[in-house]
């Protein structure tokens, strides 16, 4: 400032300081009249400190959280599920577009009025009917309805680095009096000391496993021919899924159903009921990681 004053005198004398000095001093008044309450006020919008508190009208709500845990094949979304069927009005919350489709398919079978709501396709019912069950992807959970039941897939994956973000927008801020959560045994401290935070009351459900799992004593050792029907093969790259998929159809003389996340709904959705179809000829299933997320293979 004083180098600012110096050059303004130089140039303009007493007169040109007077005015610098005045500009100076209305300046410093608009600045505590406007923007020091708005930088408060941005500071407080920005304190991610205390996530609990974000959202006010999930707060108000006296929810019951049912944390269903327990390995895969043990019945804990099952469960979650039949809660959802009998209730007034509610939502379920996927990792996977194929997850919530096979939801939403599931309960319009049944003649349930059945909504689905992913990031590329958004189905409603035919007839006008208000839907009594949403089918989301958990990045679509809404969080400005209240719902009797809800029931959120794979929590665990609040931990995820790139997606957790949805999973605790969809457990701290859904209106669902009662939520379902389904996961894995490791989650259970996390959503004990959220819930403290929440004001929720907890109740943690434990599940077995339904039906043996062994491993095998010998790989295939790269052998194809030695696949046996119904069995799945795993890739990481969409390129790789192509390719293993011509050379076990070149190799067995059979055909091979693919799932992952890049292919169209419809397609996802068909190719899986190819493989879950025993009276076809796709005897096999090459697969992204995607899998292991709870479809029903």
């Amino acid at each position: 400032m004083k180098a600012s004053l110096q050059r303004v005198y130089f140039q303009g004398g007493a007169q040109g300081l007077r005015e610098e000095l005045e500009y100076l001093l209305h300046a410093e008044n608009l600045t505590r009249k406007y923007s020091l309450p708005l930088l408060e006020a941005q500071q407080h919008v920005t304190d991610l400190r205390y996530p609990a508190e974000w959202y006010p009208s999930a707060r108000s709500i006296q929810r019951t959280i049912h944390l269903h845990v327990g390995p895969t094949n043990s019945g804990k979304t099952y469960h979650a599920l039949q809660r959802l069927r009998n209730s007034k009005n509610g939502f379920y919350a996927g990792p996977l577009r194929l997850l919530a489709q096979e939801v939403y398919h599931r309960f319009k079978a049944e003649g349930i009025p059945t909504s689905l709501v992913t990031g590329d396709d958004v189905k409603v019912p035919e007839n006008g009917e208000v839907p009594r069950i949403t089918s989301n992807t958990v990045e679509m959970v809404s969080l400005g309805q209240e719902y009797d039941v809800g029931v959120i897939d794979e929590i665990q994956m609040i931990s995820d680095s790139s997606r957790g973000w949805a999973w605790t927008q969809a457990f701290l801020g859904c209106q669902a009096r009662e939520l379902h959560l389904c996961g894995e045994t490791r989650t259970v401290p996390l959503i004990r000391e959220l819930c403290a935070l929440t004001g929720d009351v907890l109740e943690v459900h434990r599940y077995e496993r339904l039906n043996g799992l062994e491993v095998m004593p010998h790989s295939l050792k790269g052998n194809l021919s030695k696949l046996e029907k119904g069995d799945c093969v795993v890739v990481f790259s969409r390129k790789g899924i192509h390719a293993l998929k011509a050379d076990i159809e070149k190799t067995t003389g059979r055909r091979v159903a693919i799932v992952y996340g890049g292919l169209p709904a419809e397609i996802r959705t068909h190719q899986a009921n190819l493989f879950n179809d025993p009276d076809n000829e796709y005897d096999f299933l090459v697969a992204s990681d995607a899998i292991g997320m709870g479809l029903n293979l």
